[in-house]
């Protein structure tokens, strides 16, 4: 049983409770997942099933689509909305001009830094495990991001505050709680995230996905993993398929980029994975799949 599952996460569940619905309903304990998402968020989960879990990697580096509710004048001490909230500010003189330029102004690369609430780890540490402590911690390193895109904005005042809707494409590894704090601080107020949906993982539609239901009772089809890796691809012949089983380097001239490559044989069989070693100036195995 290999392959991959598309799942549409519930609220109020972690990646990993999906993960093991998916272990009981599929009777084997070789699943992950390619991307954690908040047990408040919902959405598109990837599921990796038997020798597609090698292939995870190559999941969780795809481009993720957002469909987000931020709340601005209102903080939260998790950065969302199903934390202790800990400020309030007046919004009254915030333009939706100000929201606009504020909220466009995260597209491009920048340096973004985690939520207290988070899996980052500080010597040894998740962050969730100290802020749980009330440690608050200063000197985190900033990760570099990208904001691809930014589309149908929408703003809406309610009493004291304003929610601004939006659907955003980001890298992996991109928090969105961030990018809610980050828009109050713009604004020289407060901002937390209030709903977040997963809408899409590279070209993986929510559409597309099964129902929690669905897992759990088993209705559920296996995707092909190479139908989804957005990878350059080479077909060879028996003789180089022989040094792929032997797990041996393969010459540049094989390939057409220096990049990560999916092998097939001559009747089309998923091979294998390589990727460029700088050192050996070769292409060396990444992932063996036959």
């Amino acid at each position: 049983m290999d392959g991959i599952l598309f799942i549409n996460k519930d609220k109020d569940m972690t990646s990993h409770d999906v993960v093991n619905i998916a272990r009981g309903a599929l009777k084997t304990k070789r699943i992950g997942h390619t991307g954690t998402l908040d047990p408040n968020a919902t959405g598109v989960l990837v599921l990796a099933v038997g020798r597609a879990t090698k292939l995870v990697k190559y999941f969780t580096n795809d481009h993720k689509t957002y469909q987000c509710q931020f709340l601005i004048g209102k903080a939260f001490d998790s950065d969302d909305v199903t934390g202790k909230i800990i400020g309030e500010k007046d919004t009254s003189y915030i333009t939706d001009e100000m929201l606009l330029e504020a909220i466009n102004s995260f597209i491009g690369k920048s340096l973004q830094i985690p939520p207290d609430f988070s899996a980052v780890k500080y010597h040894g540490k998740k962050l969730y495990e100290l802020a749980r402590r009330d440690i608050k911690i200063y000197d985190i390193d900033p990760k570099e991001v990208e904001v691809f895109n930014i589309h149908n904005i929408e703003i809406n005042r309610i009493d004291n505050a304003i929610e601004v809707s939006a659907e955003i494409e980001v890298t992996k590894g991109t928090y969105i709680r961030s990018i809610a704090r980050d828009l109050g601080e713009k604004l020289d107020n407060f901002g937390s995230l209030k709903e977040l949906k997963r809408t899409k993982v590279n070209n993986v539609l929510l559409e597309e996905c099964y129902s929690i239901e669905d897992l759990r009772t088993g209705n559920v089809e296996l995707k092909d993993p190479f139908d989804y890796l957005d990878l350059p691809r080479i077909k060879v012949g028996e003789l180089i398929k022989r040094d792929i089983d032997n797990g041996r380097f393969l010459p540049l001239d094989l390939f057409e980029e220096k990049t990560d490559t999916i092998i097939f044989s001559d009747i089309d069989e998923p091979l294998a994975i390589y990727y460029y070693d700088e050192q050996k100036m070769q292409m060396r195995m990444s992932v063996k799949w036959c």
